[in-house]
C-alpha cells in the first residue's frame, strides 16, 4: 500500500519496503536510514520508506526501520504537524523535519507495537497494542493507560475509537473501557464469559 500527504509544494509518499537491506548490493536505496539506536541490534521487523517530492522531481527519501512488533503501511501510519511529519513504526514514533527528513525526536509509544497516531489538541494519541499513549509535541509520554489484555478485537467490538471528551477501548477479552484525555479510567465493564475467546 502507498500513502500520499500533501504538505504545500511537497508530495510525501509513504510505502514498505522490505527489501532493502543495510548492504551495497541492497536492491533499493535511500538519502537517510533512521533507526533507534537500542534496535539497531536487532534485525528489523517493518521498514517504512518515505520519498518526498517536489514538483515530481525526488528530492529527499528515507527508511525507517524498526525492530518491535510489525507494522505496515496504511492510512494511519504518520500525520503531518507544523513542518514535521509524525510516523509510527514498530513499537516506536518518529518526528522528522520537512522537507529535509531530519530526525527531531524517537519516543517508544507502546512495549509491543503502536497500531496508529492521531492528534488531540497540541499533543499527539498513539494506539498501540499494549497501551495507549498521550505524547507531547517534544516525544515526552504524558501518560500511558493499558487494560487487563491486549487492545485487539478478534470479533465483536472496535479496540480504540476517539470522541471529543474520552476515548473508548476494547480488549481481547471483550470487556471494555472509557478513559478520559487525563489517562484516567471513567468507566470498565468486564466482558461476560460467553463473549470471551475460545482458548486455542
Amino acid at each position: 500500500m502507498v500513502v500520499t500527504l500533501q504538505y504545500n509544494d511537497l508530495t510525501i509518499e509513504l510505502v514498505d519496503d522490505s527489501a532493502f537491506t543495510q548492504s551495497p548490493d541492497s536492491p533499493t536505496l535511500y538519502d537517510k536510514v533512521i533507526q533507534a539506536e537500542k534496535d539497531k541490534a536487532f534485525s528489523p521487523s517493518s521498514q517504512h520508506a518515505i520519498k518526498i517530492y517536489k514538483n515530481n522531481i525526488p528530492t529527499v527519501s528515507a527508511i525507517i526501520l524498526g525492530s518491535g512488533g510489525a507494522t505496515r503501511v496504511d492510512s494511519d501510519t504518520a500525520l503531518i504537524d507544523d513542518n514535521n511529519l509524525i510516523i509510527r513504526c514498530s513499537d516506536k514514533l518518529f518526528s522528522l523535519t520537512l522537507p529535509n527528513l531530519e530526525t527531531n525526536w524517537v519516543t517508544e509509544a507502546d512495549w509491543a507495537t503502536c497500531f496508529s497516531i492521531h492528534t488531540y489538541k497540541d499533543t499527539y494519541i498513539s494506539y498501540g497494542e499494549t497501551s495507549i499513549a498521550r505524547i507531547d509535541k517534544t516525544g515526552k509520554v504524558i501518560w500511558s493507560y493499558s487494560g487487563m489484555d491486549i487492545f485487539i478485537c478478534l470479533s465483536e467490538g472496535n479496540p480504540f475509537e476517539m470522541h471529543d471528551t474520552y476515548i473508548a477501548l476494547t480488549d481481547f477479552n471483550g470487556s471494555t473501557y472509557q478513559i478520559d484525555y487525563d489517562g484516567k479510567t471513567i468507566s470498565y465493564s468486564e466482558a461476560s464469559a460467553s463473549k470471551r475467546p475460545s482458548p486455542p
